[in-house]
């Protein structure tokens, strides 16, 4: 019989398992995969350092004290980090990060910046369950929707601003209108319209974290769950080396996963879990002679440009060592919910995608190094009707006690997202054993 047995070991997972060791439980962490990590993969290839899934971490003074207790010290992205680009009209418009630059900024017109600024005065809040795009347009107007909120929503989420709720997929942004009545008024009292800290990363990338949090952690790879049974006050898991007991469960796999291991104890929640829509994305690390990349964190391209790259992050700008000496890495995204259909192309009509694109967009004529990667199911998209996602995991874990369930599908999307959200699934573990 083991305290707890933990299923996936992303960063959900890995989190969740650090902490519950902090506090002396014995923790055994499933993974159907030889490798542990989930979605966050660093390569290494002709001198090119580069990330498979995220890129960095958003990481404020929770994320950091979590660092800090597995002892990891991060690096800190470069200051020019805070400079980002919208791609419009074939050139890179800075994105304004002040009023007085917005003022004056070429990336709306003077007819979106007067909507902009009667934002205290718009409509709402409204009583239905709004997207993203619905919201954007009764507060700010349609063209701070194409160039700056859907580039950003495709950056997130690789999603449709027209289908993604904006009260599950951008809670803050929620938050402050039913708050303050107004995103102007509130950010101004807020002092932030958008989540705090710094971009943080690693030495050897984002995979040192995962390593890092599964030092010391029982994981048994390539041991895939095929079964969960509720008996009386313990969980029965049946797996490639045979038969498993706990008091405690933790089910951290993706919704589609999770659909699978629950479907033994409650087949409607299975279906429902299976229903949450996962976009593909592709992402291709790209080496260039230094030159043509500017200081910055990325681009992003709004659709409405014509382009297939959804945005790109100017990795080798942001930490060192990431690219040779006399090069610079760029990481490439393209697909989401607005373009699924790329992800059944092949490698070579996506590097021939990328090359052409890369041209236009930044002046690149030549690349030395290219990597393609595909992710099928990529990202969970926090859609319209979303709560019903989130209420039915607490349905679960009251009716099932001793099973808790986590992932970025409940949580939110990103890394930092995850591991807040472990403090909490490790809390209330703790007090069930306790």
């Amino acid at each position: 019989m083991r305290d707890i047995v933990i299923i996936g070991s992303g960063i959900s997972g890995l989190s969740t398992a650090f902490r519950l060791r902090k506090l002396g439980y014995d923790v055994v962490v499933y993974e159907k995969d030889e490798d542990i990590g989930g979605n966050i993969k660093t390569a290494t290839q002709e001198g090119y350092t580069f990330e498979l899934g995220p890129q960095t971490v958003l990481a404020d003074e929770e994320v950091m004290a979590f660092f800090k207790e597995a002892g990891l010290e991060p690096l800190v992205a470069s200051p020019s980090s805070k400079n980002r680009y919208i791609y419009k009209g074939g050139k890179l418009v800075p994105l304004p990060m002040s009023p007085l630059l917005f003022l004056f900024s070429p990336l709306l017109s003077l007819t979106a910046k007067l909507r902009v600024l009667k934002e205290p005065w718009a409509s709402g809040p409204v009583k239905n369950e709004e997207s993203i795009a619905d919201f954007v347009r009764r507060r700010l107007g349609q063209e701070f929707l194409d160039y700056i909120v859907a580039p950003f929503v495709s950056g997130v989420y690789a999603g449709d601003p027209e289908r993604l709720s904006v009260k599950y997929a951008t809670r803050r942004v929620y938050a402050l209108e039913q708050e303050f009545g107004s995103l102007i008024r509130g950010a101004l009292k807020k002092k932030a319209l958008g989540p705090k800290g710094v971009l943080v990363s690693f030495e050897g990338g984002l995979y040192t974290l995962i390593r890092e949090l599964a030092r010391g952690v029982e994981v048994k790879r390539e041991n895939v769950v095929l079964k969960i049974r509720k008996k009386e006050d313990r969980f029965i898991l049946d797996t490639r080396e045979g038969k498993v007991e706990t008091k405690a469960l933790v089910v951290s796999s993706p919704a589609y996963t999770a659909s699978y291991l629950l479907k033994d104890l409650s087949w409607s929640a299975s279906l429902e879990f299976d229903r949450i829509d996962y976009v593909p994305v592709v992402v291709v690390n790209v080496g260039v002679k230094s030159g043509n990349v500017p200081e910055g964190f990325g681009v992003l391209i709004p659709r409405r440009e014509g382009k297939r790259i959804l945005g790109a992050v100017f990795s080798s700008k942001l930490f060192p060592g990431r690219a040779p000496a006399g090069k610079d890495l760029l990481t490439v995204y393209l697909g989401g919910a607005t373009d699924r259909e790329i992800i059944e192309l092949s490698n070579e009509a996506i590097t021939e995608i990328v090359q052409k694109e890369l041209r236009e967009v930044l002046g690149i004529n030549s690349i030395d190094f290219i990597h393609v990667r595909k992710w099928k199911r990529a990202i969970p998209q926090y859609t319209l009707g979303y709560g019903k996602y989130l209420n039915l995991a607490k349905e679960m874990e009251e009716i099932h006690r001793g099973l808790f369930l986590t992932g970025n599908y409940l949580s939110g999307v990103s890394v930092s997202d995850c591991i807040r959200f472990s403090e909490v699934t490790a809390k209330k573990v703790s007090e069930f054993l306790q």
